[in-house]
């Protein structure tokens, strides 16, 4: 079965093109999974695709985006590395390097085939950077990462794709400790954001792990939970954030001049499953694309599935991702919230640092 990667939800990407707009708008460099990749995809072998329909269906057709719509960002799409276009004098405005299907450890997504894991993105940023330094020089290269945006959303994948993985995973629970596996990402992700500084970025939001036993297809593979989400997927997740949020609070001290921002989506999107009517949603669990299961939840969205006529009373697009309605409202929380979403200060206050 395709799985795919859910929640790490925000980046940058997905903040209102208005939010700026007597603002500086910084350049802005995307890292993370399908939640963000804005069409990387397209251009590898991989079962982890949604250049087709109903993928788009609220913008004109299918992008490579894995959502109805698009994800509303700043003026002008940052575009996929791996695209004709991102060449030249775009650049300069920021490239997203974002891949379904990846993680922070290198061998997450495996049965996908092809996707772009953290580290290879890194590397394909250096690509990019090296770019920039030949059409503008050393100097001014710094200057221009120091004031850019990185975003960095990671880490769902290396539990459904990887730890959760049914089958597949079995034998790696019963021998690795949900707490080594945990430590082993934080290792790594120690590692690969230690890199991003030294690239020259300063200013880096690091969001955290959503309740991805909340998402419909976590819910259909645990029926016994009824109507709840499946509690451990969502236990290791806390987990992780736990550990997550003291990384970045461990790497803002260590490294001078830099400013990196823990983005809590985890509260965020589980707030708004609970309360999924306050926020004008018809339902908090379901799929609005979907084939089978109790919550839609156990075929990935494709051309034959079903599609609910109003996208914008459904939390969730498809078993795995958000609707475009649910990251709008993430989105204003994290630009404008206060330090319970997104800590030390919010995505407006860091962009205009």
């Amino acid at each position: 079965m395709i799985v795919r990667t859910v929640f790490q939800i925000v980046t940058v990407k997905v903040l209102l093109k208005i939010c700026f707009a007597t603002d500086v708008i910084p350049a802005n460099f995307v890292f993370g999974d399908s939640l963000v990749d804005a069409g990387n995809n397209n251009y590898i072998a991989s079962l982890s695709k949604a250049n087709f329909v109903p993928n788009g269906i609220d913008f004109g057709g299918p992008t490579g985006r894995f959502t109805n719509g698009q994800e509303l960002g700043l003026p002008g799409f940052t575009p996929p590395y791996l695209a004709p276009t991102a060449r030249g004098p775009v650049v300069l405005q920021g490239i997203n390097y974002a891949s379904g299907g990846g993680g922070i450890l290198n061998h997450t997504g495996n049965i996908f085939g092809g996707r772009i894991n953290f580290d290879a993105q890194l590397d394909n940023f250096e690509n990019t950077r090296q770019d920039i330094i030949s059409t503008i020089g050393v100097s001014a290269t710094l200057e221009l990462l120091q004031s850019s945006l990185f975003s960095v959303t990671m880490g769902s994948n290396d539990f459904i794709n990887n730890y959760f993985t049914p089958i597949v995973s079995a034998e790696e629970q019963k021998l690795v400790p949900p707490q080594v596996f945990v430590a082993s990402m934080i290792a790594r992700f120690k590692l690969q954001l230690t890199r991003l500084y030294t690239s020259g970025a300063r200013k880096i939001i690091v969001v955290n792990v959503g309740p991805i036993g909340c998402i419909p297809y976590e819910r259909d593979l645990n029926p016994t939970a009824g109507t709840s989400c499946a509690s451990r997927p969502n236990q290791l997740a806390q987990l992780f954030n736990t550990e997550l949020r003291s990384l970045t609070k461990e790497l803002a001290t260590s490294f001078k001049g830099s400013i990196f921002v823990y983005a809590d989506v985890y509260r965020i999107v589980d707030d708004m499953i609970q309360n999924y009517r306050a926020y004008g949603f018809d339902s908090g669990s379901f799929a609005c694309c979907y084939m089978a299961g109790s919550f839609g939840g156990l075929i990935p969205c494709g051309p034959s599935s079903k599609v609910c006529p109003d996208r914008s009373k459904y939390v969730f697009w498809d078993p795995f991702h958000p609707s475009d309605a649910a990251n709008v409202i993430i989105a204003k929380r994290l630009l404008d919230g206060d330090s319970n979403d997104v800590f030390p200060i919010n995505i407006r206050q860091l962009a205009n640092v």
